[in-house]
């Protein structure tokens, strides 16, 4: 497997836990409505009793949720957070050495150019560059064209007009990309996109807004718990798998004598 074949895989892997997301966000609602229900279909309190143990119940679950969120997040961020540092080193990879004899040869023809575009006329010599450009594969020997170009085009500049201008920048930015070689180039690529993943709301407006029957806190910090619990002190440690003491205490009080 290549550099590239693996970071692709990497955030392919993002794409799909992201996806699933909504699938165990169901998961979690149906256990939650579960709960609504037993509360409803309980014969031994009073209404009002069962309201306040609903209540109760949904400050409960918001936490559950929260850490449901922020678990989640952090491993579909962790996915791309390594796609992203494997994108980054292929990305920051010098072009490869080039082959001594080709090297040689390159030279010797870079400095006939060089002569060549000093006795042309502008556009002889923007057609002569990006004939010698498009025929330079090598990204490393491309780089030297990018390196000197400033230096080569400067007497054609002299004599060009407006448009010879703007074809030399055109250029300019063929072998800026070319230097890079094709590899570099999708690596680049792949750091953008992993970034804008990574960046992007994790839960879609669907759950968003089916989390609102919960409580209003669980929807407005769904996409960022890390908020929730900053704002809400000791919450993230708390074990929610259990009923708290003030819905223990309610359920005693709520029954109908």
């Amino acid at each position: 497997m290549t550099q590239l074949q693996s970071i692709k895989e990497k955030i392919e892997k993002a794409y799909d836990f992201k996806q699933a997301s909504t699938g165990t966000y169901r998961k979690w609602q149906d256990g939650y409505r579960a709960e609504v229900k037993k509360i409803s279909d309980n014969r031994n309190l009073t209404d009002v009793g069962k309201l306040k143990l609903k209540e109760s119940l949904s400050e409960r679950k918001t936490v559950e949720l929260m850490q449901l969120s922020k678990k989640q997040q952090a491993e579909y961020r962790a996915i791309l957070d390594a796609a992203y540092k494997e994108a980054s080193k292929v990305a920051n990879t010098k072009p490869a050495a080039v082959d001594p004899v080709k090297a040689d040869r390159f030279d010797r023809s870079f400095g006939e150019l060089k002569v060549s575009l000093l006795l042309a006329s502008p556009q002889k010599a923007i057609t002569i560059l990006k004939e010698f450009i498009d025929a330079t594969e090598e990204p490393a020997l491309v780089d030297r064209i990018r390196s000197e170009f400033a230096a080569v085009v400067a007497p054609v500049i002299a004599q060009a007009n407006q448009v010879q201008k703007d074809s030399l920048t055109d250029m300019f930015e063929q072998t800026r990309i070319k230097a890079k070689g094709a590899e570099v180039i999708e690596a680049e690529q792949l750091m953008e996109t992993a970034k804008a993943m990574s960046e992007s709301k994790f839960f879609g407006l669907p759950v968003i807004e089916s989390v609102k029957e919960v409580h209003p806190e669980a929807q407005k910090y769904l996409n960022n718990p890390t908020a929730f619990f900053e704002e809400y002190l000791g919450t993230e440690t708390m074990n929610t798998t259990l009923r708290s003491q003030e819905e223990v205490m309610l359920e005693a009080e709520s029954e109908i004598i």
